[in-house]
């Protein structure tokens, strides 16, 4: 069972102009509370003993709210990096990381089954599953290609005007992908992602579940209506 999960909110998130001036984009209020708040208590109850909080820019903001506080179960820490470092070298400095651990970014939602993204099939040399959501246009976007298994078989920077995949933003790692970071500053996504693909040791599923990001200003206020329709408190569940 993995009971670990890392969340990437050391982003700037220039897109949204002075209102993250002072304020990290992940505590960016949202119907009255920081996004993230909306975030972790949809994670409240699904087994995870910790979270761990990736912090960068305004990192002592996340300290304040959240180190050494719990939802439920689930005890929160936060990591701040010294100097931006990527995805990846952000990953590189969390200590205790467990053997296998989920990893997402702290600005947007994806409410995906992280149960069944753990269960994918995947054969024994696997270093990471990644929750994958299909769009009726991917133009704008970068695409993932998947073998009918479910091996991914590699990433495109643009789609075309048709129907695909595209990287969800929610992972499920094994703590050997350490060894293959490139040296900071690294984005697991564009440095380390690729490659493994290439090696067959990538696995992906497309999830029909919500998504929002909140990085730019016309998301972020669909999120101040949708994020809190679609709250459901989970028993036992407390804010941080």
């Amino acid at each position: 069972m993995v009971e670990q999960c890392l969340i990437l909110v050391g982003g700037r998130g220039t897109r949204l102009g002075r209102l993250t001036d002072d304020t990290p984009k992940p505590l960016v209020p949202v119907a009255g509370r920081p996004f993230l708040d909306w975030l972790l208590e949809r994670l409240a109850g699904r087994g995870l003993a910790e979270i761990v909080l990736l912090a960068g820019y305004l990192g002592e903001r996340f300290v304040e709210r959240y180190d050494g506080k719990r939802i439920g179960a689930t005890a929160l820490r936060c990591v701040i990096e010294d100097a931006p470092r990527g995805t990846g070298g952000a990953l590189a400095a969390v200590p205790g990381l467990a053997e296998e651990f989920f990893m997402m970014n702290g600005d947007s939602l994806f409410d995906v089954d992280l149960a069944a993204l753990a269960g994918l099939p995947a054969d024994e040399g696997w270093l990471g599953k990644l929750a994958l959501r299909g769009l009726p246009d991917t133009s704008r976007s970068g695409v993932v290609t998947v073998s009918s298994e479910g091996r991914i078989d590699g990433f495109a920077e643009r789609g075309g005007p048709e129907p695909g995949l595209i990287n969800g933003g929610v992972y499920l790692l094994r703590r050997a992908i350490l060894d293959r970071l490139l040296p900071s500053p690294c984005s697991i996504e564009r440095d380390v992602f690729p490659a493994l693909a290439a090696e067959g040791r990538l696995w992906g599923r497309a999830f029909d579940a919500y998504f929002i990001d909140i990085g730019v200003p016309e998301d972020l206020a669909r999120a101040q209506i949708e994020v809190p329709r679609r709250h459901r408190p989970t028993p036992g569940e407390r804010r941080p």
